[in-house]
């Protein structure tokens, strides 16, 4: 009620000022015919006339909510997936959408069109079908899944609720994405002078407008998300009771796996388009990325060839202490509506059948959907590519995957992390009552493991409270621990976590000195030469970390400059110089690191082409701009270049490590 009523008496006013304008200039030239009293009432009658119309430009522009992958499907082609719908529909108490389509998405999803007259009229809603999502669950999971988005807009109690969602949803549009009107008024502005002058003060007078309701907006938005928790609870409690706790609760959990899955698919084409290769089924792949990562993490595989998530999957994974919310709504996590589902305590025997089998015809839906991903993602045709099976994808990930995996018996504890310096006065065999603390199982223990990866965590919550007091993390509020605080807050929160911090970080480097001295010792046991072997090669990777360390801040700063000189405007061209003249000495930089790794001796085989590619690169001037012209194809080669020398290296760290830890494993006694 407060917005509208700002609203209304801030509409009528700038009503009030555009009318006033017209007739004040119509009966200014009636009163005093003169030239000069027609030049001012002519411009009275067109600053009236802009207002008014970058006023209705402003109220009823249509957002579209566009989405390129979209393809509708009929009853005629799917009857059991309308019928199943339909039934839903009734289950839910709302009107079956207008319009149903599927995409090569996770999602299930109600969207329509918003307009100005949607804050008093509801529009019809078409829904959503990601196939993916299909892909990863069974028809009671469906079911769960589509019962949840429709139970935003069921029930005669939730009637007020579901309007405030889309008004509160309109209104944001309004306020933050419509940019229509701020087009046109460029367009004006660039024209005659007379025009842009008015333009300019229409604007002026609209953007006060806009400041004010953001303000008032602003301030209601902080109540939504209170509502907008309720929602969501009030969806989940629906859903569950439609089917039942277990159902629910596997639901998340492979939505969340499939996720994962189809993502990578997805970000696997360009590189498959590059080798020519390409995928005829999108979603048989992630069906078998599926199974593999199943396999990978020892989950087992139900009738529908679906992954049996349990608990124990999610106890290697440590959440985030520190929480942001939303723009404008709340999600809950995963973790509290898992809670919620067990709180309802339904039971219902589920239908365990894949999802698929409310579709017709279901691999030529994979296979369309497939050919549209690949038009609009890959953009060359891919007629003459060969096909990448289910089979011979999951053949070459898994080999990559053993080619860089570490031995198990470390269990992950120096994965994806760098080797600590071990300085040289630290370099001593340990003692025999030491040695009776110390071996493979100790040192390398799942509660050792979890520690280490609570140190990362709090780390990277440190600094994510660290941006929020700062102010590079826009937010009045966040979460710690579940427990809700005003940004001020969160600088005390960062001093608390780093003290605590530091002494993770302690503990980690002693650990760390403590394992590697256990292996220096179990080597020299073995002989001299073993132990000098052993310390031969951690200095190796060591040397080549920091290396890769450089290389790595190197090709960041290059990315760096290339975004900038692709995102700047008109307004920022004088600048273009200085971002070239910089893009160049960064450029220059990467060539002198170039020729150290083209000179070590660790990397005297390079991938097909990339050899050739740096030497080719070494004989280039780092010159982007021939004319005032950019070059654009030198600045690509550069990130194509520096981007895959990146990988390549620090790829070749991941496999010295991994001699190394087969190195030490091969030092330890039979009995280990």
């Amino acid at each position: 009620m407060l917005f509208f009523i700002l609203y209304v008496v801030l509409l009528f006013t700038a009503i009030a000022l555009a009318v006033a304008c017209v007739s004040g200039g119509i009966i200014l030239f009636r009163t005093y015919p003169t030239w000069i009293t027609g030049v001012i009432g002519l411009s009275l009658v067109l600053l009236g006339g802009m207002v008014l119309f970058f006023l209705f430009k402003f109220l009823f522009n249509t957002r579209q909510t566009a989405n390129p992958y979209r393809m509708q499907v009929f009853a005629d082609h799917h009857p059991r997936l309308f019928d199943f719908i339909t039934q839903l529909v009734k289950d839910t108490r709302i009107r079956f959408p207008q319009k149903i389509f599927v995409v090569p998405d996770m999602n299930a999803a109600i969207f329509y069109n918003s307009s100005f007259l949607n804050l008093f009229w509801p529009p019809r809603k078409n829904l959503e079908i990601g196939l993916g999502l299909i892909n990863s669950v069974n028809i009671s999971e469906f079911k769960t899944l589509l019962a949840y988005e429709f139970s935003h807009f069921s029930q005669r109690s939730m009637k007020l609720g579901s309007y405030i969602y889309a008004l509160n949803k309109r209104l944001y549009n309004m306020l933050y994405e419509n940019d229509r009107w701020q087009e046109l008024e460029i367009r004006w502005s660039s024209g005659s002078s007379l025009l842009s002058f008015f333009a300019h003060i229409t604007t002026q007078i609209l953007t006060a407008m806009q400041f004010l309701l953001r303000k008032i907006y602003s301030l209601i938005n902080r109540r939504y998300l209170q509502l907008s928790k309720e929602m969501e609870f009030h969806a989940d409690t629906v859903a569950v009771s439609l089917s039942s706790t277990d159902t629910a609760i596997s639901s998340l959990r492979r939505v969340e796996m499939g996720g994962y899955c189809l993502d990578h698919c997805i970000h696997k084409l360009p590189d498959l388009a590059e080798r020519t290769l390409r995928f005829q089924n999108i979603f048989s792949i992630q069906h078998a990325l599926i199974r593999y990562f199943a396999a990978q993490n020892h989950l087992t595989l139900d009738d529908a060839a679906l992954p049996v998530i349990t608990n124990n999957y999610f106890q290697t994974f440590l959440k985030s202490r520190v929480q942001l919310r939303e723009q404008w709504t709340s999600h809950l996590s995963r973790e509290a509506r898992e809670e919620h589902y067990i709180q309802a305590n339904v039971f219902c025997t589920p239908v365990t059948t894949s999802a698929w089998v409310l579709f017709n015809e279901p691999e030529n839906l994979q296979q369309h959907m497939t050919t549209l991903v690949y038009s609009l993602t890959v953009r060359p045709s891919t007629a003459d590519f060969q096909e990448m099976t289910p089979e011979a994808y999951i053949t070459e990930l898994s080999q990559r995957h053993r080619l860089y995996e570490y031995p198990k018996v470390f269990n992950d504890y120096y994965d994806n992390r760098p080797f600590n310096e071990i300085k040289d006065d630290a370099v001593l065999p340990l003692s025999a009552e030491e040695m009776l603390h110390g071996n493979l199982q100790s040192i390398y223990h799942p509660d050792v493991i979890t520690k280490m990866r609570t140190f990362y965590r709090d780390r990277q919550d440190a600094e994510t409270l660290q941006a929020i007091s700062c102010g590079q993390f826009q937010t009045r509020f966040f979460e710690f621990d579940g427990q809700k605080y005003s940004a001020p807050r969160a600088r005390q929160l960062a001093r608390m976590l780093y003290t605590k911090v530091g002494e993770e970080q302690e503990w980690l480097l002693a650990h760390d000195r403590f394992a590697f001295r256990y292996h220096y010792t179990i080597a020299l046991q073995q002989s001299p030469a073993a132990g000098a072997l052993l310390l031969e090669k951690y200095k190796q990777v060591l040397q080549y970390q920091q290396t890769g360390q450089q290389l790595n801040d190197q090709v960041i700063r290059i990315i760096h400059c290339i975004s900038q000189l692709f995102n700047s405007g008109e307004q920022d061209m004088d600048l273009l110089p200085g971002l070239f003249d910089e893009l160049s000495a960064e450029c220059w930089s990467f060539r002198i690191l170039t020729e150290r790794i083209l000179n070590a001796p660790l990397y005297n085989s390079f991938p097909d082409g990339l050899e050739e590619k740096l030497r080719k690169f070494q004989q280039q001037d780092c010159s982007f701009m021939d004319d005032m012209i950019p070059d654009y194809v030198a600045i690509q080669e550069l990130h194509e270049i520096s981007s895959a020398l990146m990988e390549h290296y620090n790829n070749g760290v991941i496999l010295l490590k991994k001699e190394y830890l087969e190195f030490i494993l091969a030092q330890e006694p039979a009995s280990s």
